[in-house]
């Protein structure tokens, strides 16, 4: 079947290294509009989003990522990390931080925003990954100066990030599949 989104949606791949070439502002406001037209349960829209360009925020927030995992000890992400030079966002000229309240199906809510824009970003010609390993520097003692860094609304948690850019490497398609699906007739 010929159809432009199936194929965006099986072209998108988790991109983990950018380019420092920054969004212009129409994308930036392409990614906002197709993160605002996502469904939620009993349209609560729970969510909101941070548009974080400033390299050396997103930084810092990678390093709090690191840190907690050496801090804890697990060394199975702590290998992880090593592994991508403890990069959590890669180098991403553009971070969309997705915040929500906790009500409704808001988990379910914030992944179907994210997945529209990373499908968004490669409909425009950018790359993206979606990232939840971030949420632990919004637990715990330094949740607060994190969420308040970030500007999150009074009663919002981490939903998700998005790491968006022009990619600076290639990535295969994973194998798909097919006896993940069961067809009932």
């Amino acid at each position: 079947m010929d159809n432009k989104v199936l194929e965006t949606i099986k072209a998108r791949r988790s991109i983990r290294a950018y380019q420092k070439k920054q969004l212009n502002k129409e994308q930036i406001n392409a990614l906002v509009e197709a993160a605002l037209a996502s469904p939620s349960a009993m349209n609560l829209q729970p969510w909101h989003f941070i548009v974080v360009q400033n390299q050396s925020i997103v930084n810092e927030l990678g390093q709090g990522v690191v840190a907690y995992f050496k801090n804890i000890g697990d060394e199975n992400i702590i290998q992880r990390l090593e592994s991508r030079n403890n990069k959590v966002f890669y180098d991403a000229p553009c971070v969309i931080v997705i915040s929500a309240k906790p009500e409704g199906m808001y988990q379910i809510d914030v992944g179907i925003a994210a997945q529209n824009i990373a499908v968004a970003a490669k409909s425009m010609g950018l790359d993206s990954v979606i990232l939840g390993l971030p949420r632990v520097v919004f637990e715990g003692e330094i949740a607060e100066n994190w969420k308040n860094k970030l500007q999150f609304p009074e009663g919002h948690e981490y939903g998700l990030a998005v790491a968006v850019g022009y990619a600076a490497m290639e990535k295969e398609p994973h194998e798909r599949d097919h006896s993940k699906v069961t067809f009932i007739k």
